[in-house]
């Protein structure tokens, strides 16, 4: 069926990209900074593609168009594209290149590609020239008049675009040091010193959770993470803030003036890199985390200063919680505790149901995403979800990113696994757990899967380890039970969690792979980072059993029942090849009982399991009503 209102849509997009001589033009999923969720300001590529998926690239030239996508949405694009025009690209598939790969393919020499490069990284900027000058090569060398291939840095949304939507404004709101631990002047000294041991004068930041992380900032400008649209620049003595001057109050003005932070207009920061690149200066950035416009900014052709790309110090600091933000996230995940454990405890009142049991009462994902949201609300100082929830019943629960809207939508099955993967943001911290629960009785299958992810969990969460380790070394740890199986899992086991920030956070994780084969971030004392084995079944079920975990010296480790400090002759030898660390479970959740094989467990498994629901109880019952009460004390008895 013809879509008049898309068609309509690319036919003044073309008419626009014919009046500004651009050949080609390509709309990305991100904002300025990066972000994982972008506001509905940045959501060009839906607005003219009809495609609402959260990751996909649109490209558009004279007389087609294409949309490239990932594998968990070709299904939908595929509906959402029909009528349009637009062909879909499927990525990852064998014969579809990517969009360098089209575009060095199918443009001419002396071609112009546009694309607004605040929504670009600097490092795919960087592919893009590649484009240009593969496409160049093809060029006859004796040309007379040869003519480069160009990019044209311009958003063409910003004119054709009907009723766009306006840039979030919402007001910020600031930290204090009793909630962090260090005040805002502290952090700043700790950055000025990196950026001094780097021979740097200027540090420019557009990462929103590094700002906020600095300046002590909070705000509600993305979706689910608690940050402002900001840039900024660090001086050895002064800071300028790019922010909406709307959303500072003056009484969070006047905070940070008195650290030295001047408040400028958002967009003024492209004028100021500007002028900061022509002085004989040296500016650090991190490449990973800056757009392809900035850093023109930086090297235009007055440029005199001297560029630095290093990872931006802020990265290690801020994956570092202090002892303040460990206690404080603590409280936050007895609060979530007590959310999901209600939930538990009502799920378990519906799988026993006569009337769910015989198929008359129905119940959908999204239901349950609701009553999760509405206990966590009852939370005093929640204050938003901390990601988009992932509730999926049976076959569902296999597709790993999977989030129900209303077209996907499903009923809660009866003897099926239920996944639930969410979080919460909270004035003391932010949370991410997923439990999987069975809906009625579990098969011979589920029970031995689900207890091979289960140990592999608690395995990980017991690790004892030297100064120097990876997530890497201990990934193993949570796949092993998977392999004997012959099974594995498609993802990381775990990713940083950041302080009342976003909740995917680096510099360290834990992947058996890494990122491009190399070694990631060894941990460290204050690391906070998550613990998620699972096992996918394609049309069957998928298991999944996130904690979150935190880093620390294992002399400080006595919780759960694991008794890890050393002592007597291992102390001696632990001083030889120590520091040691281990982790401290924070979630305070239990797991499904009845989808346990304890013939499966080893002796020290079912004593991990047994420590952990013991501390469970403790933190989380004082906060149950009777019933509830009663089946947390059933579900977290000793096996």
């Amino acid at each position: 069926m013809y879509n008049d209102t898309i068609h309509k849509r690319l036919d003044d997009l073309r008419s626009k990209m014919n009046s500004e001589g651009i050949d080609y033009y390509l709309f990305v999923t991100a904002d300025f900074h990066s972000s994982e969720y972008v506001s509905d300001y940045f959501k060009a590529r839906e607005y003219f593609s009809g495609f609402n998926g959260s990751n996909g690239d649109l490209l558009v030239w004279k007389d087609g168009a294409a949309l490239w996508t990932d594998g968990r949405y070709f299904l939908q694009a595929g509906s959402q594209l029909e009528g349009t025009g637009i062909d879909l690209m499927k990525m990852g598939m064998k014969g579809v290149p990517t969009v360098e790969e089209f575009l060095t393919e199918n443009m001419l020499p002396g071609q112009v590609l546009g694309f607004d490069g605040r929504c670009i990284p600097l490092g795919r900027g960087k592919e893009f020239e590649k484009v240009c000058e593969a496409v160049d090569k093809k060029a006859c060398a004796d040309a007379e008049n040869p003519v480069k291939t160009s990019i044209v840095l311009k958003d063409l949304a910003e004119s054709v675009w009907i009723n766009r939507p306006a840039l979030p404004a919402n007001t910020a709101w600031l930290l204090t040091k009793g909630n962090t631990g260090e005040s805002r002047k502290e952090r700043l000294n700790r950055v000025r010193e990196e950026m001094a041991n780097n021979k740097c004068d200027e540090l420019v930041l557009s990462s929103l959770d590094d700002i906020a992380w600095l300046l002590l900032l909070r705000g509600t400008d993305i979706d689910f993470n608690p940050v402002a649209l900001s840039y900024a620049i660090i001086h050895r003595d002064s800071l300028e803030l790019y922010i909406n001057e709307s959303i500072i109050t003056d009484d969070v003005k006047k905070s940070l003036e008195a650290d030295g932070v001047s408040i400028k207009a958002y967009n003024e920061v492209y004028a100021d890199t500007e002028k900061l690149s022509e002085k004989v200066t040296s500016v650090m950035i991190d490449p990973k985390r800056v757009s392809y416009t900035l850093y023109k900014c930086l090297t235009g052709k007055n440029a005199k200063a001297k560029l630095v790309l290093e990872t931006c110090p802020i990265t290690i600091m801020k994956a570092c919680k202090t002892p303040e933000e460990i206690n404080f996230e603590r409280i936050a995940h007895v609060k979530d505790g007590v959310a999901v454990t209600k939930l538990l405890f009502k799920l378990h009142e519906l799988k026993n149901d006569p009337a769910f049991i015989s198929g008359e009462k129905k119940v959908t994902e999204l239901e349950v995403a609701d009553v999760l949201l509405g206990l966590r609300k009852e939370q005093e100082g929640f204050l938003d979800q901390s990601f988009a929830p992932i509730i999926a019943t049976a076959d569902h629960g296999a597709i790993i990113h999977y989030e129900p809207d209303e077209k996907t939508n499903a009923v809660i099955k009866k003897d099926a696994f239920l996944l639930m993967d969410t979080g919460g943001q909270y004035k003391e911290g932010t949370t991410d757990i997923t439990r999987t629960v069975i809906m009625g009785e579990p098969t011979a299958e589920e029970k031995r899967l689900y207890t091979a992810v289960l140990c592999g969990n608690l395995r990980l969460a017991a690790a004892t380890f030297p100064e120097g380790t990876t997530g890497q070394n201990l990934d193993i740890l949570a796949r092993a039970e998977l392999w004997k199986a012959g099974l594995d899992y498609r993802h990381g086991t775990g990713h940083g969690v950041g302080f009342l920030l976003n909740v995917h956070e680096g510099p360290q994780n834990i992947n058996l792979k890494g990122a491009a084969g190399k070694l990631t971030a060894a941990f460290r004392e204050g690391m906070i980072t998550s613990d998620e084995p699972g096992v996918y079944l394609d049309g069957k079920f998928g298991i999944r059993l996130e904690n979150m975990m935190v880093c620390l010296n294992v002399d400080k480790l006595y919780d759960e029942g694991k008794n890890r400090a050393f002592t007597g002759e291992d102390a001696v030898y632990a001083k030889e090849y120590g520091p040691f660390y281990g982790f401290e479970t924070l979630t305070m959740v239990p797991f499904d009982k009845a989808s346990i094989d304890k013939s499966l467990m080893t002796g020290e498994d079912i004593r991990l399991l047994n420590a952990y629901h013991t501390v469970v109880y403790e933190h989380i019952s004082p906060y149950l009503n009777d019933d509830e009460k009663a089946w947390l004390k059933d579900q977290t008895s000793a096996l």
